[in-house]
């Protein structure tokens, strides 16, 4: 985790010997790593079995949200199951958002069982790095993008459908499932990924490895976890 209360004060570790307490109560120790980015290590293990070691890219993105949407613990009053937003904005409205960063690949159970988690309470997106241009899906996601043959408006936002490229199509599947609102980041632009109900609009269901994006500036991205439309 990158943040932790000190003192009354959220935020990362300053210096090496550092410690803190957990909102789960253990205990934290700082981390500062010569190449990697400083964060907090959980004494006996980390209390969220979803956590995953974090980089510049989970840092640049938490960093666009105030330091009070970051790393927010949730409880599940019934069963007792606890796990960290990456984000979570909108805390007292109609629509609290939480957003899952997710840099590294996941199976589809996990994928399942974080929607059923956070959606419970709350509304989610996830924002997918696709990162590795050398790694299969990564070469197929660029390879697949397609933004002038079959394209569609719809509440003021141009969709292209799309065909995936790639030998598997598993990878593109797996995300069209999703009951959250999917979002890419590749190269430095995000696209929205058509949900169903969405696809629906663009001339019928997608057949399988077809799929539907929609480009977004990055502040309409963040506008969009924050609420707005």
């Amino acid at each position: 985790m990158l943040y932790a209360w000190v003192h009354g004060v959220k935020r990362p570790p300053l210096e090496r010997g550092e410690r803190t307490v957990c909102d789960c109560g253990g205990q934290l120790t700082a981390v500062i790593p010569v190449e990697n980015v400083r964060h907090w290590r959980h004494k006996a293990g980390d209390c969220d079995p979803w956590s995953e070691p974090e980089g510049a890219w989970h840092l640049g993105w938490k960093e666009r949200f105030d330091l009070s949407c970051r790393e927010i613990a949730l409880v599940d009053p019934a069963t007792g199951e606890r796990h960290r937003a990456d984000v979570l904005c909108g805390v007292g409205t109609p629509q609290p958002t939480v957003l899952e960063l997710q840099h590294s690949s996941i199976s589809e159970e996990e994928r399942v069982a974080r929607e059923a988690f956070y959606m419970k309470a709350h509304r989610m997106f996830w924002l997918v790095h696709i990162h590795n241009e050398a790694n299969f899906n990564g070469y197929s996601f660029g390879f697949s993008l397609d933004f002038g043959s079959r394209t569609y408006q719809l509440n003021g936002h141009t969709y292209a459908v799309m065909r995936w490229m790639g030998r598997s199509k598993q990878f593109i599947e797996k995300w069209k499932r999703a009951a959250a609102h999917v979002f890419f980041e590749f190269q430095g632009n995000v696209f929205y990924l058509a949900s169903e109900s969405v696809s629906r609009r663009l001339g019928g269901p997608l057949k399988k490895g077809e799929f539907a994006l929609c480009h977004l500036a990055r502040d309409d991205f963040i506008r969009a976890v924050h609420g707005s439309p």
